[in-house]
């Protein structure tokens, strides 16, 4: 599984997952379960950035986001994040997730964001909804 390709769980698409009162639950769960399928078998690695995950710490471990693999923010990243946000005007955590997904090499994304469709990346649920 050394080799196997990552997929970032964004922000909003966490929300989504972690609210059953959102609008975008059901569509969320039903992608991360397919999802979780295909990291059982040994198919993909899960990611999310870590100061996104803080919102969901009761979920991590031994509930529904144990597969979870942490990107992990450093200063450096957080750096070029305002970087980012001041050259493109990007909010800043787009800013920081695509900061991630480039020094991390993913390419692949689980979103609800349409903001990431502008982006060289592989967006798995995000549409017009």
């Amino acid at each position: 599984m050394l080799d196997a390709p990552q997929v970032l769980l964004e922000f909003s698409f966490l929300r989504a997952l972690a609210d059953p009162d959102h609008a975008d639950h059901s569509r969320a769960a039903a992608e991360y379960l397919a999802l979780v399928d295909q990291f059982e078998r040994k198919e993909l690695l899960l990611v999310a950035v870590s100061d996104h995950l803080a919102e969901f710490r009761g979920w991590m471990h031994r509930g529904p986001l144990a597969p979870l693999d942490r990107l992990w923010v450093g200063l450096q990243h957080r750096r070029a994040a305002r970087r980012l946000v001041a050259a493109t005007g990007l909010p800043h955590d787009v800013a920081l997730t695509l900061v991630m997904c480039e020094r991390h090499r993913v390419r692949r994304m689980a979103t609800l964001d349409p903001t990431f469709g502008q982006f060289d990346l592989e967006l798995l649920t995000v549409d017009p909804g």
